[in-house]
């Protein structure tokens, strides 16, 4: 049997891929982002990397949040269910393909753009 004091320690330390190793799955508390890897409360088994593209309604739970998925899963979660930052849980196949693909883009722009500037301070 898995003592939960150990577990909680291990993930207050971020040691997640022990409690992967384990088969245990447990989240990193709340996400306090407006997108990033995050696994909606009772929906499905893997996070995912969500972008927030709502939160203008208000309920009986407070604040409703709209989130959709580089996969295209939809999400809502309120003021009493939040979105869960990812923690231990498995990561989205789908999810992290297209999110590798947009950070590769982005480093190439950046790299490019590093070496166009290069080459115009150069010339006078």
């Amino acid at each position: 049997m898995t003592d939960m004091n150990e577990v909680i320690a291990l993930q207050q330390s971020g040691n997640f891929e022990e409690l992967i190793r384990r088969g245990i799955q447990i989240s990193d508390g709340a996400l306090g982002l407006k997108e990033g890897w995050g696994k909606a409360p009772f929906h499905g088994m893997r996070a995912h990397y969500f972008v927030e593209v709502a939160s203008d309604a208000i309920g009986k739970h407070g604040r409703h949040r709209f989130w959709r998925a580089e996969c295209g899963a939809e999400a809502v979660t309120h003021d009493k269910a939040a979105m869960f930052a990812m923690g231990s849980w498995e990561r989205c196949k789908v999810c992290l393909k297209k999110w590798n693909v947009k950070r590769s883009s982005v480093a190439t722009l950046s790299m490019h753009n590093e070496t166009v500037s290069r080459h115009d301070g150069g010339q006078t």
